[in-house]
């Protein structure tokens, strides 16, 4: 037994220390996730206007275009609970928030990371934001998640010296290529489909956290801004007319019934056009600038300068 013991030890040590190094390299790798939850730390207390939501925030709103100072905490595949969980963390600090900006997407009532396709992501709020998101052992590691994924970043970063990074310092995302005229094109229907599906059981748990998070900014004197973002023909001519109705009776509810809520529906709004959108349901830069500068006239109006 002694034998077997020590022979398995000497076979899983090589492994054991494989995975070590490859957590130690994959953890002093910059991210987008250190990046944000570094800026937190230290301007939380200064920020007047905040940014929420997924990557249709990430990438298009840029708060080099907003008048107050502002930050984009929005991210790839973010949830409503995740946006709440960065309120919550950082909830003694914000001593000078005004605003919470928050999209309201055609699949953000029906969705959660923790439950869907991009839950290997949770790990990096669990690891780079200090933030408890599961239970899960193996999410406090990066070694355990997207073997493949993993290993092109050590070879993108350590042997190509490429950064990673995709975040400017106040958070926003820019696409750094650009698509072909057909796959755009296609890019509507293909996002249109994998973002239709209604679970009511998300709906209802969403709906609480969009509660909680007016309810928040409420004992705050914080005013939230929800906004369904702008999408190309080929996305919104795909939308389930249910779920899309579902999504916007709520919200004509929520500011019907709550003094700090107010909402903009954008989806189809006309003042977008082709040379705005990277796909077909995210800006580029150019209309990125144009829904910041949108969105912050929203801003004054409801908070005119004094």
């Amino acid at each position: 037994m002694r034998q077997f013991l020590k022979s398995t030890f000497l076979f899983l040590l090589p492994i054991l220390v494989l995975g070590i190094l490859g957590e130690f390299l994959l953890r002093h790798i910059p991210n987008d996730y250190e990046l944000k939850s570094n800026y937190l730390k230290l301007h939380t207390s200064e920020i007047a206007v905040l940014f929420l939501g997924s990557s249709h925030a990430f990438y298009g709103i840029n708060p080099a275009n907003i008048k107050e100072k502002s930050f984009n905490a929005a991210y790839v595949s973010q949830t409503l609970d995740l946006d709440d969980e960065i309120l919550e963390k950082y909830g003694a600090d914000w001593k000078s928030l005004k605003f919470i900006v928050v999209p309201i997407s055609y699949f953000s009532l029906y969705s959660s990371m923790k439950h869907n396709g991009e839950s290997w992501r949770l790990k990096s709020y669990e690891i780079y934001c200090g933030i408890k998101v599961t239970d899960d052992l193996f999410s406090q590691f990066e070694i355990f998640s997207q073997f493949e994924l993993n290993m092109n970043k050590l070879y993108l970063y350590y042997i190509k010296k490429s950064t990673l990074l995709t975040s400017s310092y106040l958070g926003w995302g820019e696409h750094k290529r650009v698509l072909g005229k057909t796959k755009f094109l296609n890019s509507g229907p293909v996002a249109a489909k994998r973002h239709t599906g209604i679970n009511e059981e998300y709906f209802v748990k969403n709906k609480a956290v969009l509660e909680r998070i007016i309810r928040f900014a409420k004992q705050r004197n914080i005013q939230v801004l929800f906004y369904t973002p702008p999408a190309y023909k080929t996305y919104f001519e795909h939308l389930d007319a249910k779920q899309l109705n579902q999504t916007t009776h709520l919200m004509a509810d929520l500011v019907a019934h709550r003094n700090n809520v107010t909402y903009v529906n954008l989806l189809k709004d006309n003042s977008f056009s082709i040379s705005d959108f990277h796909d077909a349901d995210h800006l580029n830069r150019f209309g990125a600038k144009k829904l910041s500068v949108m969105l912050d006239g929203v801003i004054q109006h409801i908070n005119p300068p004094k």
